[in-house]
């Protein structure tokens, strides 16, 4: 790695250091902008005066606030999140069974989105008057236009409801307590994570295809691509290497801002088909006002968001050529 290499990347890390930072604070600020006590909102009828002055003291209410301050920023950077007092359980570890879910749901639609969508954009561009292209650009415009929660229901409806061939609830069927073979268990996983997968993929894969096939047009009629082809390259090279890494520009731009919207669209899907990620968790934590597993839900949501993104700042770095580290060409 090159000088200039990682002194972009030490400022990119410092960047998403800082963002964090400003998520803990504002965590830390919106918590303690409750009316009244936070405390007293996780307090049951129940319990005695004792019991509530033992919380309060857990969570150190009578203290200075910057002591407060400083002690909610060294817990969270040293994974301390407290205890959930409706799981009954340490939230770090409520949240490490949780997270994989979301990971493997969103992880893998956003693999779909942005692995066949940009594809499908590139050979749209490149082939603008092929016979279809019109009736599949407007196809993509209809299916962008349609807000996940009613590419959800219609996706329920249709494969569930009317032909049965997917399941639209939980991750995996209630299997009996007697042992089941590992194959039957991941074929039956993968079923249940196909109507979630589809319904956020669908909204993200015709967005990658509408912003490849505009940038793909541009590149087919670039100086460089003529300059190939004068070479006498095969049109599948001068397709996928030549004009397609530039087309990809906007899409990598597209995918880091994408991810802003991961919470959401967790809350949504998740919601729907009762999927026991992240994003159901927040919202049963808001429900039940179990405040320190909802305000831990949204922080390392923040952190999976900050990493991704960082991973594309960098990969933005090699797909354009144009672009190097530390302002010099490579």
């Amino acid at each position: 790695m090159t000088r200039f290499a990682l002194r972009y990347l030490l400022r990119r890390l410092v960047v998403a250091y800082a963002t964090l930072l400003v998520v803990m604070t504002l965590l830390f600020v919106l918590l303690r902008a409750m009316p009244g006590s936070f405390v007293s909102a996780m307090t049951t009828p129940g319990m005695t005066t004792a019991q509530t002055a033992r919380l309060e003291a857990a969570w150190g209410v009578h203290d200075p606030l910057w002591m407060q301050y400083l002690r909610f920023l060294l817990n969270y950077q040293t994974g301390n999140f407290g205890w959930s007092p409706t799981m009954h359980a340490p939230v770090a570890a409520v949240l490490a069974r949780r997270l994989p879910r979301t990971l493997v749901l969103f992880g893998a639609a956003f693999l779909a989105c942005y692995a066949v969508g940009p594809l499908v954009g590139m050979v749209l561009g490149w082939y603008r008057d092929a016979r279809g292209g019109t009736l599949a650009l407007a196809l993509s415009l209809f299916v962008y236009a349609t807000p996940v929660f009613w590419v959800a229901w219609l996706l329920v409806w249709l494969l569930d409801h009317r032909l049965g061939w997917l399941p639209s609830a939980h991750m995996v069927t209630q299997f009996p307590a007697f042992d089941v073979a590992p194959l039957p268990v991941a074929l039956d996983f993968l079923r249940h994570l196909a109507l979630p997968l589809l319904s956020v993929a669908a909204v993200g894969w015709v967005g990658a295809t509408l912003l490849v096939r505009p940038a793909m047009r541009d590149a087919a009629r670039s100086d460089y691509v003529d300059l190939a082809r004068a070479k006498g390259l095969r049109e599948r090279t001068v397709l996928f290497k030549h004009a397609g890494r530039n087309a990809l520009l906007p899409v990598t731009t597209s995918a880091a801002l994408a991810l802003a919207f991961l919470v959401d669209g967790a809350v949504v899907t998740e919601t729907v088909f009762s999927w026991p990620g992240m994003g159901r968790l927040i919202v049963t934590a808001v429900l039940d006002r179990d405040y320190p597993l909802a305000q831990a839900a949204f922080f390392l949501v923040a952190v999976v968001v900050v990493v991704a993104r960082l991973g594309l700042d960098v990969a933005y770095t090699y797909l354009d050529p144009r672009l190097s580290f530390g302002g010099r060409e490579r």
